[in-house]
């Protein structure tokens, strides 16, 4: 069989794609066409964003482009409402490791009413195929224990390590950098790397490891995880203590928390998207189970594509009623963002397609992450590129350009055009980070959850006591604030594991509270 053909039906076979039979006989343009690769040529951006195509009431705006950022991958945000994104120019090809890269770590703030950010910050250089990236702020510590001031950190993936890149003089750049985990493995595969970190309710950052690799990293403390291609795992902040989450899918790459305190990924190859339980094992190309059996699956259908990424659950109260508890997927293949509406059956839930949320006529867009800002807005990392495909196409392909990327906010101006925005940034104060944990946004939320503990500590122990003893309606806004002080309480080593959180949150609340 031709290489394309077997390539693309066993992606089909695998993953339970559509696949429709080539021709007999395939030229190098029909093959290159089914392989992703554009035929077109790239436009600017302001032409790009005519060729989108979203839902009455929504609009696209341009955040970024090149020469501020060029191969965008993982985007994060921070409790200043600035927006973190890993850009590189030498993938697909990882510069030696005895030498600085040519790729960066990029900060994005000051968004204008037309999206576009005003002050664009190079937090770091010399990094190689960065992917995912978590920034925070902390106290700074001198060797003695002494605190000094704040200062803000970024983890990074950068090969082959993960690194803690610290601002120490506060101008905006990264002037330390201590190896946190690795080496990882990058030989085999230099695009399924660490990726897509997401702040846990539990206070752990949670990672994907992608396809093909085969990593054996030991923490400080004599924790070890064996990844093998596709998994999951979790660590300390610190560097002490890294953990394996869930086993097997064939390339995650997409991570995110729903209200209920579930984890979602997105995966290449297996499923579009599947609920992590931790511990549980999943399909990764024809690999075992336990045992146990595969956890279970939340949607059979596999929108057109076996190239999905960028995991998106809508957690926030700005949008219309039907895009609550939506998940949001990136379809590079397609030039979309998909869209599934999530229904529980108890604690189970299920994935049930929903029209595209949003296309474009312009086939270079490849959306490849996805957040939702402190803001309301749906941020999207656009790989813009006439190749995708880091297999089906060859590596030496001169179609594959490293040059050209594209930042893009979504946001909904309803039927009155008024932008449905909050000011991105999160108070500074304790006051005001323990009133976050009422949000409607899961986002803020979690940004304030690890404001808290990463920033202010056991010190925060008594506003949290008050917060959860506050007289509130029973609303969604005390559900939040309750369920985010017990995590907080079991962060901060103050809450007894043994027990009950409905009597422990009686307790806190004063007699006579309804």
């Amino acid at each position: 069989m031709h290489p394309a053909r077997r390539i693309a039906a066993a992606a089909a076979l695998l993953a339970g794609a559509v696949w429709i039979q080539p021709a007999p006989a395939w030229g190098a343009e029909e093959e290159e066409l089914a392989l992703g690769v554009r035929t077109t040529e790239p436009v600017p951006p302001s032409e790009q964003q005519a060729r989108f195509h979203l839902p009455p009431g929504f609009e696209i705006q341009l955040v970024a482009a090149e020469p501020d950022i060029h191969k965008p991958f993982n985007l994060a945000f921070d409790t200043a409402g600035r927006l973190w994104v890993t850009t590189s120019i030498e993938y697909p090809w990882a510069a030696p490791t005895n030498r600085p890269g040519r790729d960066r770590l990029m900060i994005f703030e000051d968004f204008g009413p037309d999206g576009r950010a005003r002050k664009v910050t190079q937090f770091a250089d010399g990094l190689n195929i960065p992917i995912g990236v978590y920034p925070f702020r902390s106290p700074r510590r001198a060797a003695d224990g002494t605190v000094s001031g704040e200062t803000w950190k970024a983890i990074v993936w950068s090969i082959p390590h993960l690194w803690l890149l610290e601002d120490t003089d506060g101008d905006g750049r990264a002037d330390e950098r201590t190896i946190l985990y690795g080496p990882f493995d990058h030989t085999r595969d230099t695009h399924g790397n660490q990726a897509s970190f997401r702040r846990g309710f539990d206070g752990w950052l949670y990672c994907t490891h992608g396809f093909n690799n085969d990593s054996h990293v030991t923490a400080r403390d004599g924790s070890h995880v064996d990844l093998n291609s596709g998994n999951t795992y979790r660590i300390r902040l610190d560097g002490s203590r890294i953990e394996h989450h869930t086993h097997g899918q064939v390339n995650p790459y997409g991570l995110a928390w729903d209200a209920r305190g579930n984890l979602y990924s997105s995966d290449c190859h297996s499923a579009p998207i599947y609920q992590l339980l931790a511990g549980g094992w999943y399909p990764s190309f024809g690999k075992p189970h336990d045992g146990l059996g595969f956890a279970p699956v939340m949607l059979e259908h596999a929108h057109g594509s076996t190239a999905i990424d960028g995991a998106l659950y809508y957690n926030d109260s700005l949008w219309p009623q039907e895009y609550q508890d939506t998940f949001f997927i990136g379809n590079v293949m397609t030039s979309r963002l998909n869209r599934d509406k999530i229904t529980f059956t108890g604690s189970t839930p299920k994935a049930t397609e929903q029209p595209d949320f949003l296309s474009s006529t312009d086939p270079w867009f490849r959306p490849v992450d996805t957040t939702l800002g402190p803001d309301g807005a749906l941020y999207i990392a656009d790989f813009y590129n006439r190749i995708i495909g880091h297999y089906e196409v060859a590596l030496t392909h001169p179609g594959r350009d490293r040059e050209r990327g594209r930042l893009w906010r979504v946001i909904y101006r309803g039927t009155n055009g008024v932008p449905a925005l909050r000011d991105p940034r999160l108070p500074e104060n304790l006051d005001g980070l323990v009133g976050e944990l009422g949000s409607p946004s899961l986002n803020r939320r979690l940004l304030a959850m690890a404001a808290i503990e990463d920033r202010f500590g056991a010190a925060a122990l008594p506003k949290l006591r008050a917060a959860a003893a506050r007289t509130l309606p029973p609303d969604a806004a005390r559900d939040a604030v309750q369920v985010s002080v017990l995590w907080m309480l079991h962060r901060l080593g103050a809450l007894d594991n043994a027990a009950d959180p409905a009597e422990l949150l009686a307790g806190l609340r004063e007699p006579g509270d309804s």
